[in-house]
């Protein structure tokens, strides 16, 4: 396995979280501190710590990225351009 291909490899978790930001768009208030999975029709039946956990997996991996960041303001994250045509290449 080449070091892109694991770069892209996701969990499922993790894939459940970037489809719902790529029909939803971010809005930290449905996933932090809890999830609001009916809101959102979120599947995932993991616990609220595994999907923060994966959140951060997913920005480690580059497939979040970081569209908005003001000292003191909550983030706002984006799939990574792009990033979708590269899984579906892999």
């Amino acid at each position: 396995m080449t070091e892109d291909q694991k770069k892209f490899e996701l969990s499922v978790l993790e894939a459940q979280i970037l489809v719902t930001i790529d029909h939803v768009g971010w809005c930290a208030y449905l996933w932090f501190p809890i999830v609001y999975r009916e809101v959102m029709d979120f599947g995932s039946d993991a616990a609220d710590e595994q999907v923060h956990a994966a959140f951060a997996s997913l920005i480690r991996k580059g497939a979040l990225v970081v569209t908005q960041e003001k000292w003191g303001e909550i983030p706002e994250w984006k799939l990574a351009p792009g990033y979708w045509k590269s899984l579906r290449m892999l």
